[in-house]
């Protein structure tokens, strides 16, 4: 369990984050998992960082709900259930820095069309969903980032602030939900990673109230902009960050 000094630096990973999430609707793995990878075995990072991102969807759905594109939603909840299992799976097994890389690499692709207003090639047919939902809760069931890549998907609708917000929270909170009970069903979940979730929550929780008075600020450009702040920063810190240890 987390404690002293260690507890602290998490603490204020988990505020910073949420501060993130709460108000642009994603990107809490990007900035809290490389600190907690330095604190905590890697399987507990994600299964903590993944608790905390579904308590987080359930604040940012309870006050988003009315906003919430329940088809674009659905369609891509379709995509991340699918994964879940598979993820879970890769994260007993599968080299998490090679992955991590190669996550990266694909985000900064597709994020570097979207600064320069390239449209991504049929992002708004309906197999788009389902795609960017199977492909975001695999990286963040294996791996606890990937939210940028469903966040992609959101942007590149050209939805309102809120409702990328809301539609994006439902999204994570399906598959976090089939994601968590896989981990309790392989042993992965246990009394140190449940405590770690509980007393990391009061950073979750002024974290997401100051994410939310920052997002009551930002109209859609400066939301635009924000969000592919945090998915181009985000995705060159981590990928920087896992070839150096190689």
């Amino acid at each position: 369990m987390l404690s002293g000094y260690e507890l602290i630096i998490a603490l204020f990973m988990v505020w910073l984050g949420a501060t993130v999430m709460g108000s642009v609707g994603f990107g809490m793995g990007l900035v809290v998992s490389p600190v907690l990878l330095l604190l905590v075995e890697p399987q507990m990072v994600v299964v903590v960082v993944n608790a905390e991102i579904g308590l987080l969807t359930m604040l940012v759905l309870a006050r988003n709900w009315r906003h919430v594109n329940l088809k674009a939603a659905l369609w891509m909840s379709i995509g991340g259930v699918a994964a879940a299992p598979i993820g879970v799976l890769l994260l007993g097994s599968a080299s998490p820095g090679t992955l991590r890389i190669a996550v990266s690499m694909v985000v900064l692709a597709l994020a570097g069309l979207m600064v320069f207003d390239i449209q991504l090639p049929g992002v708004r047919r309906r197999f788009a969903g389902p795609v960017f939902g199977f492909l975001s809760s695999l990286s963040v069931t294996a791996l606890s980032i990937g939210g940028p890549l469903a966040a992609i998907y959101a942007l590149a609708q050209g939805w309102p602030p809120r409702t990328v917000r809301a539609s994006l929270a439902l999204y994570f909170l399906t598959y976090e939900i089939t994601a968590f009970a896989l981990y309790a069903w392989t042993g992965l979940i246990h009394r140190g990673t449940l405590a770690n979730v509980a007393v990391l929550a009061p950073g979750l929780a002024l974290g997401f109230g100051l994410g939310t008075f920052l997002a009551t600020r930002m109209d859609q450009r400066a939301f635009r902009r924000v969000a592919l702040t945090v998915i181009i920063g985000g995705s060159l810190v981590l990928m920087v960050r896992e070839v150096a240890r190689f």
